[in-house]
């Protein structure tokens, strides 16, 4: 039986990843700071460790075929989308790993960010250390929208935007991802992988009016206000569209998809 280990498994993308593998017949791992709950599921395998600091991990990985990567942490990149990444690559090798699955961002090595520098240093770290690696870059996911949405503020002018209005994203859904990781994980590692993107590459603009229209307000006077967030140089590169994948499109949830559900149909 094929067994496959699971890091950032409590996560967005990780959590929905374990839901399709337990409906499999392989067995699952999931690897998490924090000891099983009490309601663990009874086909999933919990095991308790730390990228950061290497605590665990040769239990995590003892009869490990295939890892996959879904951690991740935004506010402290370097430490786990690097120094994590590497002592979990180093791990794979020293038992023996099969297949090691990295889920990482489209566009990093065109889209000068500290943070995707760090992203890019963490694949290289997986192919230095020598395991059997297949690298997905996927585009932005849903969250990440969602939290720009948050800054958007209301003025007498209208709705002040904390990027223009003309950057541009290709959204993909955490389950999306997950589904196609899927077939993917019990392959042929295969180095870098075709990046993939989301189902429609929309602006600024439009995310914001149906972010707004979850929330009961219709027809919203939208005005740019200062960048708040990812810097005039990364928001340039989005507005040009280097962090799109629009010849490789995957998926069925919807920005507007995404919104309803988690919002409803509020009224103002």
């Amino acid at each position: 039986m094929t067994r496959i280990l699971i890091t950032g498994g409590t996560g967005a993308l990780g959590s929905a990843l374990v839901k399709f593998l337990l409906a499999t017949d392989h067995q699952t791992r999931l690897l998490s700071r924090k000891p099983a709950p009490a309601n663990l599921d009874p086909h999933l395998e919990w095991a308790q460790g730390d990228v950061l600091t290497g605590e665990g991990l040769e239990a995590a990985l003892s009869g490990v075929n295939i890892v996959a990567n879904c951690v991740g942490d935004a506010r402290n990149a370097y430490e786990t989308d690097v120094l994590g990444v590497k002592r979990l690559a180093e791990a794979s090798v020293k038992a023996g790993v099969q297949h090691f699955f990295h889920i990482s961002i489209a566009g990093i090595d065109q889209i000068p960010s500290e943070f995707y520098q760090h992203k890019v240093n963490a694949e290289n770290a997986i192919i230095e250390r020598g395991v059997p690696y297949s690298i997905q870059r996927v585009t932005q996911f849903h969250s990440l929208l969602d939290f720009v949405m948050s800054m958007v503020r209301s003025t007498p002018d209208g709705y002040v935007l904390p990027i223009p209005h003309d950057a541009q994203f290709q959204l993909i859904d955490t389950r999306d991802v997950a589904a196609y990781m899927l077939p993917l994980l019990t392959a042929t590692p295969a180095g870098r992988l075709l990046d993939v993107g989301g189902p429609e590459i929309l602006r600024v603009e439009e995310l914001t009016r149906i972010y707004l229209s979850a929330q009961g307000v219709e027809n919203p006077v939208l005005v740019d206000g200062p960048i708040e967030i990812f810097g005039p140089v990364g928001v340039a590169a989005f507005q040009q569209g280097l962090n799109l994948v629009p010849k490789n499109r995957y998926g069925h949830i919807t920005w507007a998809d995404f919104v309803r559900e988690k919002y409803g149909n509020r009224k103002p």
